[in-house]
């Protein structure tokens, strides 16, 4: 699987790996968004007590975790990590605990697919969409309907092989 589809699966909360990567047993995940209050802070033992002052003593103390991406290691050590150059264009990719089947490419498409008509929708939302041409506001919208139809087909691809089952 490409990288492009590597994140869709983090955005779905999956574990991914690299078939190639020499450190077995190594994975990706996205830390789940978290806001962090005042209670909590203190008894964090992941920050050194100077953070933990300078958090506190701020107007409003919490710690807003966002988009990071983090790499587990066989021994439980987890760090941040950002993908290299041969990471992003690899084609290696796996989702932990998901053997690559029919199933899960189309499951995987559909991911793909929603992800791409989310942007779609956004965009025809914005306030650039205005400043297209009367054909191409015609064309986005089609795509966009076309898309919502196909999301559906999909959808009930995937429920019919999985009532199959």
């Amino acid at each position: 699987m490409d990288f492009g589809k590597a994140i869709i699966a983090l955005k779905q909360g999956r574990a991914i790996q690299r078939k190639g990567w020499n450190g077995k047993g190594l994975f990706v995940v996205k830390q789940i968004p978290a806001s962090i209050n005042a209670d909590i802070i203190p008894k964090m033992q992941s920050l050194p007590q100077s953070a933990k002052d300078i958090l506190m003593s701020r107007e409003n103390p919490h710690i807003d975790y966002t988009n990071q991406m983090l790499i587990v290691n066989p021994d439980g050590r987890a760090d941040s990590w950002v993908p290299s150059s041969s990471d992003v264009f690899a084609e290696d990719w796996c989702i932990i605990g998901e053997e690559e089947t029919f199933l899960t490419r189309l499951k995987a498409e559909v991911g793909e697919l929603y992800f791409r008509h989310e942007k779609l929708g956004e965009f025809i939302g914005s306030e650039k969409f205005a400043t297209v041409s009367d054909v191409q506001k015609s064309l986005l919208q089609k795509q966009y309907d076309t898309m919502t139809e196909y999301g559906k087909i999909l959808s009930e691809r995937i429920c019919d092989i999985e009532n199959e089952k």
